[in-house]
């Protein structure tokens, strides 16, 4: 399911998602990720989304640097884009998840505990 929370990546995602993050506007920032992440989905069943999803209007806050698995949805068969949007089938995906695989990898709140950035102000800092 896209857009879930508990997306695992690399320390160097991590890295890139934190760069990117402090690029942009610190209000929009605290504003996206401190919104309520449980979503309706269907009539009985809600779920939590992930951090960096804009709930009201979908947009994904880190889109540039998200991670492999966010990059690959509609991009290889076992992840079909859940909007029904046709891409190019990207040639070699299992290789690529296999390699990725076997990298450590981590939620981004547990890379913030690794890290020690534990507030969303340290977070944004131009410098840990």
């Amino acid at each position: 399911m896209r857009c879930s929370v508990g997306v695992q990546m690399t320390k160097e995602e991590f890295d890139a998602i934190l760069a990117h993050l402090r690029t942009l506007d610190p209000d929009r920032v605290r504003r996206v990720m401190e919104q309520n992440k449980e979503v309706q989905w269907f009539e009985d069943i809600s779920r939590e989304c992930c951090i960096f999803l804009h709930t009201t209007t979908l947009d994904c806050l880190i889109y540039p640097a998200r991670p492999l698995i966010c990059r690959l949805f509609g991009r290889v068969e076992w992840l079909p884009c859940p909007v029904g949007k046709e891409v190019p089938q990207l040639k070699g995906g299992l290789d690529i998840i296999r390699d990725y695989s076997r990298e450590t990898r981590r939620t981004f709140p547990e890379w913030q505990v690794e890290t020690g950035l534990f507030d969303l102000r340290s977070l944004l800092e131009k410098s840990i």
